[in-house]
């Protein structure tokens, strides 16, 4: 519920979000296939603008990331370039400075001031991007009091952008995935007149335009007011949370509450013999019906308020964990927000009312001459009863969601553990957060047990180093978008990468080492090269702007997430861009190295930690996800635990006492009597095993084909489970069933 407030909340904030919208692109492709974009070309903003008097302020947002320097640091930013209509149209207030409206200036959030310059003033000082330059700190933004669709860390004048291949861009209208445009319509305009004038200014801008892989496009508006939650799955879209993501948080929660209001039936009408005598003697006193389903519904309703009671005093117990921090409260305030608790009471007691309904009609029904007389021959439920159907859809809801856990957990597990394809083990990485990599990397290649060292851009096994548009020739159509890693010669021995044909990057530290590149095959077959030997000594063009040679071709690996498939992929020589020290050691004491390699970079750097983290440690932290992993064990296991207590063992034990009684004087084994009691509730949890075990192999095949590389949901996955499911009712139902059976048959006969 917290976490669906939330996503109605984003975008709050901003003054003019009535008349504020999104220009989206519907991009049809060749085949007549229709896809909507949430970006749009970037020269729409201007169009619109400066020819539709009912436009008043119009801006492009163009999102980007990249390690930015200051203060002796080199920390990764996700920045975004804006127009000046940006601050005018946004409530992103200022909390100190101005806006980034002149070129090369820059704006930064409260939390990427602080990571850079800590307490210090951050106006007027220098932070500096690889590629755009040096930028003076304008202005601090204030914190928002909601949540935006738009993250970044900084916001980047867009008049920095002013390189001549920057400039291209701003006038491509063949480019709808750039960035987005955001408009503000006058007071008073309705949307339909920005809506009317999008076909035709579609169709006057694609006039006579060569698209490479589509037949076209138009626009259309979306109001700032609908962005979030997202109603539609958009390519390129920005980071409101989707319709899809909060219906299935909130059937999770509605599942769990099922199950605990199955329990509720449950276990009242289990305990419905303690109370036959008490409902038999309030009718004979003159009590209707009407009022003992009254105090039974009460009852229920009282009991889930408890729930509720006690439910905001456990989230207080775990709010801290970062888990609980991400999936369920994520900056929402609401403890303070009375319609909020309205919500939460209102519900919980339709949730006591309805829950209690069916036992207090089958209370209230029990007639006085048949409970008073005798409760052996009271039966509440016949046939194919409703007892059992509500456990079995218990445990066949958990163990379904114990196999899509698991399923999640054994692919998370593959992504931090699977061979990647390069060498991972004794490789210590070492982010150099902005120290020159030179004289480091020549200090540390110094130490006993260090047997080589390379720079690079980024590391294998994350999302790569950035895409670049590679083209076959200089004024060629043929180009497809590429990784390139910024590296030196010495990765390809440091990583055991394959090398099929030609040979390494060249040592020499000089500007003729750029111009040679390695290429992974999955390059030679984009590019259309044939085979890796004759795709040594060809050339390849970057951005339009730089000419590069194929030194040689490495065997494909998997040097990005196992999201995706293997893409084509560049290595060349960058020294501007290496951000980490890859450091292969010996295998003797690698921990005793480390050591050293840390005091060396104390001595260069004494102002900032050293970060140093085995590769085969990053690769695991980087996958592994725990804390999600832990929050859904912590909802599957209250979804089984509840399950565990819904078992009706009391209802049926209290109901066969005497025969238990009777058989043991017959000569019956406590194992025998227990055997007997318990044969019921296995079937019940054989046929929930029946039931979800296709189930959950459905729903977590589905999910591992998500990913390109998965692992496979076999049958010691799915026994696991339903082996789990079985010992866990199997403690339930034998320790009642026990207890029962070591009733002394005295006892039980006389009850009678």
């Amino acid at each position: 519920m917290i976490d669906i407030k939330g996503a109605f909340d984003y975008d709050s904030f901003h003054p003019h979000a009535d008349r504020t919208y999104r220009i989206l692109t519907d991009v049809t492709a060749t085949n007549n296939d229709e896809q909507g974009f949430a970006t749009s070309p970037l020269p729409l903003a201007d169009a619109l603008k400066q020819n539709y008097p009912f436009v008043e302020e119009a801006t492009r947002v163009v999102g980007n990331s990249g390690e930015f320097s200051a203060n002796r640091k080199q920390l990764p930013v996700i920045y975004s370039a804006v127009d000046p209509g940006f601050f005018k149209i946004f409530g992103f207030r200022l909390e100190k400075g101005q806006a980034a409206i002149a070129p090369q200036t820059v704006v930064l959030t409260q939390q990427t001031a602080k990571r850079f310059f800590g307490t210090a003033n951050p106006l007027g000082k220098i932070v500096e991007h690889p590629t755009l330059g040096a930028m003076m700190v304008a202005g601090v933004l204030a914190e928002n009091p909601t949540k935006s669709h738009l993250n970044f860390d900084a916001l980047v004048s867009m008049a920095t952008f002013s390189s001549p291949e920057s400039q291209r861009s701003m006038t491509n209208w063949t480019d709808y995935a750039q960035g987005y445009t955001y408009v503000l319509l006058k007071p008073g305009v309705p949307a339909e007149t920005l809506d009317g004038i999008l076909p035709a200014l579609a169709s006057r801008v694609t006039k006579g335009l060569r698209f490479a892989k589509d037949k076209g496009y138009t626009f259309r508006s979306q109001p700032l007011t609908k962005l979030s939650p997202a109603r539609e799955e958009l390519m390129r879209a920005s980071y409101e949370p989707t319709a899809g993501k909060l219906e299935t948080e909130l059937g999770i929660g509605l599942l769990t509450l099922l199950l605990a209001a199955f329990n509720c039936i449950n276990l009242t009408l289990a305990r419905s013999l303690s109370r036959a005598r008490e409902v038999g003697i309030r009718k004979v006193a003159g009590a209707l019906r009407w009022q003992l389903m009254g105090q039974f519904m009460a009852e229920s309703a009282v009991l889930s308020l408890a729930g509720l009671g006690l439910a905001y005093g456990m989230l207080q117990v775990i709010k801290p964990m970062p888990f609980v921090q991400q999936w369920l409260i994520g900056g929402v305030q609401w403890e303070n927000d009375i319609r909020i608790w309205l919500v939460f009471i209102t519900f919980s007691l339709m949730t006591g009312l309805l829950a209690g309904l069916l036992p207090a009609r089958v209370l209230s029904s029990f007639q006085p001459a048949q409970v008073l007389r005798s409760q052996t021959g009271l039966r509440v439920f016949k046939g194919i009863t409703l007892r059992k159907s509500l456990i079995v859809v218990q445990f066949s809801i958990s163990l379904l969601a114990m196999i899509s856990l698991l399923a999640m957990a054994l692919q998370q597990d593959y992504m931090a553990t699977a061979d990647y394809g390069f060498q991972r083990e004794n490789i210590l990485t070492i982010p150099l957060n902005g120290l020159p990599s030179g004289r480091l990397s020549t200090d540390i290649a110094q130490l006993a047990g260090v047997e080589q060292v390379a720079a690079t851009g980024a590391l294998f096994g994350d999302h790569g180093n950035g895409w670049q548009m590679i083209h076959r020739q200089k004024a060629g159509g043929d180009s497809s978008a590429a990784h390139v890693f910024a590296t030196d010669a010495n990765l390809v021995p440091i990583t055991d990468l394959t090398m099929l044909a030609g040979q390494n990057l060249p040592m020499s530290v000089s500007d003729s080492a750029s111009r040679m590149v390695l290429v992974n095959e999955e390059a030679v077959r984009t590019f259309k090269f044939g085979t890796a030997g004759t795709a040594v000594g060809q050339t390849l063009w970057l951005n339009d702007s730089t000419e590069v040679q194929i030194a040689g071709v490495l065997k494909d690996f998997k040097f990005t997430t196992l999201v995706w498939k293997i893409q084509p992929l560049l290595l060349r020589y960058q020294p501007n861009e290496f951000r980490y020290l890859t450091v292969k050691v010996a295998g003797n004491d690698p921990e005793a190295i480390k050591s050293n390699i840390a005091r060396i970079w104390k001595r260069q750097n004494p102002y900032e930690p050293f970060n140093g983290q085995w590769y085969d440690d990053f690769l695991y932290d980087r996958h592994s996800h725990t804390d999600d992993i832990s929050f859904m064990a912590l909802l599957i296991g209250l979804a089984v635990s509840i399950a565990c207590l819904g078992l009706l063992v009391t209802y049926t034990t209290e109901l066969r006492t005497k025969e238990v009684g009777v058989r043991k004087v017959m000569g019956a084994r406590v194992s025998q009597v227990i055997w007997l009691l318990s044969w019921d509730f296995l079937k019940l949890l054989l046929i929930a095993g029946a039931i979800a075990l296709p189930l959950g192999y459905l729903a977590g095949s589905l999910f591992l084909k998500t990913f390109t590389y998965h692992v496979s949901l076999g049958l010691g996955a799915l026994s696991l489970c339903f082996g789990i499911l079985l010992l866990l009712g199997g403690l339930t139902i034998g320790w009642r069933t026990y207890k029962t059976a070591l009733t002394n048959p005295a006892k039980s006969l006389r009850s009678e």
